[in-house]
């Protein structure tokens, strides 16, 4: 599945245009590019080739009717990896809905409405963060508590291995003591993830 949304930068002098391509059963974000203005099919053709290539390439494609993606440059590459491609309703909420709350969750996590990029640099280094934290860090209530690359790759969720935090009115200081930490996975602390510890309660 892949779609195009719009990010603002600092003060709207431009309007980012940021596309994922994303594995549904997963949610696993196998590519993404920030275009500085409307990309076309042909571009688009040749972000989903590099993702098939790479990841291998899927039984079926979907995306909106969008004109990138009804261009023959899409089409065809599509037809030529021997993907059938499925539509979503253009325009229409819900239709594509799992890349949807990607972009609800991405937009939300990296504060983007708050803290706009300041170039199109700035957007691609957040937005790689972003992902990687999306899908390597940050358990998912749709995937039963697993990441999105725990699924795509078969790995075992770690949460499975969790263990319980000590009772909070705990007067031993050996059970008192935390079996986890929290860290964050940027500057700006917006991307919380919990590592082994010890700290004290």
């Amino acid at each position: 599945m892949t779609d195009i949304t719009d990010v603002p930068s600092l003060f709207r002098i431009w309007i980012f245009k940021l596309v994922v391509v994303l594995d549904v059963f997963s949610r696993y974000p196998l590519a993404f590019k920030v275009f500085s203005k409307e990309p076309t099919s042909a571009e688009l053709a040749e972000l989903v080739n590099s993702a098939a290539v790479r990841f291998g390439k899927p039984a079926h494609f979907v995306n909106d009717r969008g004109s990138q993606f009804t261009g023959s440059a899409f089409v065809q590459t599509l037809r030529n990896l021997g993907v059938l491609q499925r539509f979503g309703a253009i325009g229409q909420s819900g239709s594509i809905a799992v890349i949807e709350r990607l972009w609800r969750t991405l937009k939300g996590m990296l504060d983007l409405k708050a803290r706009p990029p300041l170039s199109r640099r700035h957007l691609e280094e957040r937005v790689d963060l972003g992902l990687f934290y999306y899908a390597t860090l940050r358990p998912h209530q749709g995937l039963g508590g697993a990441t999105p690359t725990e699924m795509y790759w078969r790995l075992t969720p770690a949460h499975t291995q969790a263990t319980s935090p000590p009772r909070a009115n705990s007067r031993d200081p050996a059970k008192a003591a935390l079996p986890f930490d929290i860290t964050h996975a940027d500057e700006a602390r917006l991307l919380p993830f919990l590592i082994p510890g010890t700290r004290a309660a």
